[in-house]
């Protein structure tokens, strides 16, 4: 079958394969450094897809499924990430979050000053993890709770994001604070939930 990737703008064929999916086109356009400026990929089940490195700029990911894509440097600068499906990605952030809820704080402030880096755990500016040890004032691998795990969905998603990457000026910084700032609200309401009064009996 024949798969075309489309520009969101003008309609005009950016790349197209006969392949068996639109991921493997996809990731066939990646490898060939094609230029996907503004792809149109609404909808798109991209799970698992090997986005590595990708210029995706502009590109409509709206409603797509992202959900295990590597996305280590991949440029989605002015992407459209409306409505993807990150449900996974913000849930499994949120668990690695309630396991260390004392450096959240920390994590906030890191991801706004731009001190977060995906792809590496140690450093001045490290990824979730790392940075989570580097608020405790420790090494990653010694964390009692969490454990390093490239592969967890929050982590992958975290390498979309760079030193110096700022939520004014990248997406996945961008959704990372929204989501530790949710998580955190969140956390605030649970715990200062006034006790419902018990009905005495006369």
């Amino acid at each position: 079958m024949k798969f075309e990737i489309k520009s969101r703008w003008s309609g005009s064929v950016l790349f197209s394969l006969e392949t068996d999916s639109l991921k493997l086109c996809l990731e066939a356009a990646v490898k060939s450094a094609a230029n996907l400026y503004g792809a149109n990929l609404k909808g798109a089940n991209l799970e698992g897809a090997n986005l590595k490195g990708a210029d995706l700029e502009g590109a409509n990911l709206e409603v797509a499924n992202l959900e295990g894509a590597d996305l280590k440097g991949a440029n989605l600068e002015w992407a459209n990430l409306e409505w993807a499906n990150l449900e996974p990605i913000r849930d499994d952030l949120w668990a690695v979050l309630s396991a260390a809820p004392s450096e959240v704080e920390g994590l906030r402030k890191a991801l706004k000053e731009g001190r977060v880096n995906g792809s590496t755990y140690e450093g001045q500016c490290a990824c979730l993890v790392g940075t989570i040890a580097n608020v405790r004032g420790c090494r990653y691998d010694q964390l009692p709770v969490l454990k390093p795990r490239s592969n967890r969905p929050a982590e992958r998603f975290f390498l979309g994001i760079k030193t110096g990457d700022t939520p004014d000026t990248n997406q996945f910084s961008k959704l990372a604070l929204e989501w530790v700032e949710q998580w955190l609200n969140n956390m605030q309401k649970a715990f200062s939930a006034k006790p419902s009064k018990k009905r005495v009996s006369k």
